[in-house]
């Protein structure tokens, strides 16, 4: 079995995760050789060597522009999506604080696609509900943070800590538990997972994603292997734990890129990006129950 690299949208460290080449396309994408294409290309080679393109996990008090980069910076602003940008160096519309969680202030809202401090780690929340012992529970990607880690949500950061990582399992997933006065939804913002699982999208298939640092994106299903789903969607560090669905069942989350390729920095990079990996929901799901522990016999709220 030959391996493919996929890097984890994280600067602590790499993932390896066995995947048969033989199940990735075998026609290549082929762009069209127009001066379009020509510049595209040109330009997110400029901004890769300028804005430092790569993957890492960003912190509530980091700068992915350096003040000599401000120009550039300024420039990716204006010729990307409109506001807020959450995390710097990023130039997608990110999620907004939720009406419903504004409503409910000073307690926290959670739920698919909550973005989340974990340690000091930013990233975003898959899904929210209870196991069979009636804990209230999350789950996020392993690389945010480990076992003992305090979690904050970034909508309602004032409340402090809602939660605490108890487990990290197989094939880079996290288990939050949220304290007993945590609200939790299936509902949250744009994004509503009613389903869980029980179907794998075809190769070729459109399927979504939302993340603090990219916001919502889709994008064709590229290859399916073991514990892992590969999809051409853009994606980049913030993102990682976020939920990957179709049509309102949750099918995976977002660990990180493939190939070590840039992340998806501006929408000026159209189809230049890294391909994102991410743990089926099936995978999770039986590592959860197999545990036993806290997030066995997950369900939505």
């Amino acid at each position: 079995m030959n391996t493919l690299p996929v890097f984890v949208f994280s600067n602590q460290f790499h993932l390896r995760f066995p995947m048969t080449t033989s199940l990735l396309p075998t026609r290549r994408l082929r762009f069209r050789r127009s001066s379009v294409a020509r510049r595209t290309v040109a330009l997110a080679t400029a901004f890769a060597a300028v804005a430092g393109l790569s993957f890492g996990i960003p912190t509530p008090s980091a700068s992915a522009v350096p003040g000599s980069s401000q120009a550039v910076d300024g420039f990716l602003k204006a010729t990307g999506q409109p506001g807020p940008h959450r995390v710097d160096g990023h130039y997608f519309t990110s999620p907004g604080v939720p009406a419903a969680q504004r409503a409910i202030a000073p307690k926290t809202l959670v739920g698919p696609s909550t973005p989340i401090l974990v340690g000091d780690s930013v990233c975003t929340l898959a899904v929210a509900g209870t196991d069979k012992h009636g804990n209230k529970v999350g789950i996020t990607a392993a690389h945010c943070g480990g076992p003992g880690a305090p979690v904050v949500s970034l909508d309602n950061s004032k409340a402090g800590r809602i939660g605490t990582v108890v487990r990290s399992g197989y094939a880079d997933v996290s288990v939050i538990k949220f304290n007993r006065d945590v609200q939790l939804t299936r509902n949250y913002g744009r994004v509503a997972i009613n389903r869980l699982g029980g179907y794998v999208p075809a190769t070729g298939e459109r399927i979504c994603k939302t993340g603090i640092s990219t916001g919502t994106s889709c994008g064709p299903m590229v290859a399916i292997n073991g514990p892992m789903l590969v999809s051409h969607l853009c994606g980049s560090y913030g993102d990682s734990g976020a939920p990957v669905y179709s049509r309102g069942r949750l099918v995976g989350i977002v660990n990180g890129g493939m190939f070590n390729l840039p992340s998806c920095r501006t929408p000026l990079q159209g189809p230049l990006h890294a391909p994102t990996a991410g743990t089926a929901w099936q995978v999770i799901k039986a590592d959860l129950d197999s545990n036993g522990g806290v997030g066995a016999g997950f369900r939505l709220p």
